[in-house]
């Protein structure tokens, strides 16, 4: 989805059109301002109490939101970078216009995929990639993550965790708040929101769980309306596929006609509803319940109801609403899709704002790149190519020069003996028509045996593109979707965050290159 980012950034009309603006109004344009129902504002405020966090919410301000599931350790390092880009939107916005404006992070409590959070990445001294696993005894499977217990076995791998990473002398007091705060802990999510709360503290930003019952009964005419077109979201969202498709981008949200926008809870698990027309079905339990019953449920029990991802947008201004929303790259397209669904309930929609993409290094690590050769944004490139090209520029082997200075005196000799022999000679022209392809392919051939000759030296030059390709593209993927914050908060400490804050940018889809 970099296309899409860079495309919106640049203002490609098509898709500008589809998510109602540029970047930019988000704080060039008045915020909107919302004074927020009591109730929630009350429970989130209690729930920062909770986690020790020193933000509150007031009750008459404008927002800008960010979001992401609950992850082991927070989870990738984009969700930092969407709550700093969160962080530094809303003051930008605050002095601007001389209003206050709130950033909140929605810790997505109600999202049930386990095993998409259930592993964490660090990168040790060593510039390997460390993996940890989170195995509970308990039977989670399709548990929300707010149900998710978190189990004594994290204490373990806080601890491995700890003893793999660098420590400057701030590890041993990180350490120690996971510990604490994992016995603190009701569930992941809870855990989550936790430290975040810990690494954003004097910031300003609100953590907020839509789990909470002041949250959930807000929300209840949101779902009242679903159940009264039952799959009129869906098919809205569909229909912004299709404009999405059709302007060049494929759409991100793919849904099935029949699957509502809700899901509803039984025995504690999160299951997907489907509507046939006369009943709402749970596929996965195989219960159905007419409208009046699932009416009913709603009124009786609104903490069972909860939106997918088309829906949560809805709900979301239904709460906050937002002046501008935080997005990741994925996001950003299906927030394209999203303009019937907003349109159809005469709700305005926040501004799509794309979160910062940065990249965290060291003096050594770009040392070795100047030494190689190479730049960060190569690291995603197939191995093979990046060790031949930094072979490349390291070499020294005499031989190489001497056939490189004979290359192109050899290649010239062939052309012109082609170009004589035709003049003269059709038939010999003919013959020795592929000797200059032939030659070159020889040449090559031989360069390569010559820099790959010196078996110990491509074995350490290996180990150096190893050891860069693992700390800026694991597995070929950008490192904010790999390594997690605490990873890197365990070597710089509670400072990690300010740090960042202050020289992370936000005004373009450019990489933040951060020198630690």
């Amino acid at each position: 989805m970099a296309d899409v980012i860079a495309d919106y950034w640049g203002g490609q009309e098509g898709l500008v059109a589809l998510l109602g603006g540029v970047p930019a109004d988000a704080y060039r344009n008045s915020p909107r301002m919302a004074r927020l129902d009591a109730a929630l504002v009350e429970a989130v405020n209690d729930y920062q109490a909770r986690l020790n966090h020193d933000a509150r919410l007031p009750e008459y301000t404008a927002t800008v939101v960010t979001g992401q599931q609950p992850g082991l350790f927070t989870g990738p390092l984009y969700t930092i970078y969407k709550a700093i880009t969160t962080i530094r939107l809303a003051r930008r916005i605050a002095e601007r216009h001389g209003v206050p404006c709130t950033p909140i992070f929605w810790v997505a409590s109600e999202d049930h995929d386990f095993d998409e959070v259930r592993s964490a990445h660090f990168l040790t001294p060593r510039h390997e990639c460390l993996t940890l696993r989170y195995d509970p005894a308990a039977d989670v499977a399709g548990l929300p993550l707010y149900r998710v217990p978190v189990e004594s076995s994290l204490h373990a791998l806080i601890a491995e965790a700890a003893a793999a990473t660098n420590d400057r002398g701030c590890r041993g007091e990180v350490a120690a708040f996971l510990h604490e705060s994992l016995d603190a802990s009701e569930s992941l999510a809870d855990w989550t929101a936790r430290i975040l709360a810990r690494l954003f503290c004097d910031t300003g930003l609100v953590i907020f769980a839509p789990h909470l019952d002041a949250a959930r009964h807000r929300a209840a005419p949101v779902m009242e309306r679903e159940l009264e077109e039952p799959l009129q979201t869906t098919a809205d969202v569909i229909e912004g596929g299709e404009q999405l498709d059709a302007v060049g981008y494929p759409p991100p949200v793919m849904k099935n006609a029949r699957e509502c926008s809700f899901f509803v809870e039984v025995d504690n698990r999160r299951r997907k509803v489907t509507f046939d027309g006369e009943r709402f079905r749970l596929p996965e339990e195989r219960q159905a319940w007419t409208h009046g019953e699932m009416t009913a449920m709603l009124g009786d029990a609104p903490e069972r109801f909860s939106p997918n991802v088309a829906l949560r947008p809805v709900v979301q201004q239904a709460l906050f609403a937002p002046t501008a929303y935080v997005a990741g790259p994925g996001e950003v397209a299906y927030w394209a899709q999203l303009g019937r669904v907003f349109a159809r309930r005469e709700q305005p929609r926040p501004v799509v704002y794309p979160r910062a993409q940065a990249l965290l290094t060291t003096a050594k690590l770009n040392a070795l790149l100047t030494e190689t050769g190479m730049s960060v944004r190569e690291m995603r490139e197939p191995f093979d190519s990046l060790l031949d090209r930094a072979l490349r520029h390291l070499a020294t082997d005499p031989a190489r020069h001497i056939l490189a200075e004979h290359r192109a005196g050899l290649l010239e000799g062939v052309r012109r003996l082609q170009d004589e022999l035709i003049a003269h000679d059709p038939t010999a022209g003919a013959m020795v028509e592929g000797l200059e392809r032939r030659t070159l392919t020889n040449l090559d051939r031989i360069d390569r045996t010559l820099l790959y000759a010196d078996t110990k030296r491509v074995q350490t030059v290996a180990r150096r593109v190893t050891r860069l390709r693992t700390a800026f593209a694991p597995w070929r993927n950008p490192q904010e979707r790999v390594y997690n914050g605490v990873s890197f908060a365990f070597e710089h400490g509670w400072e990690l965050v300010p740090n960042l804050l202050e020289r992370i940018t936000i005004d373009s889809c450019e990489l933040n290159e951060v020198e630690l």
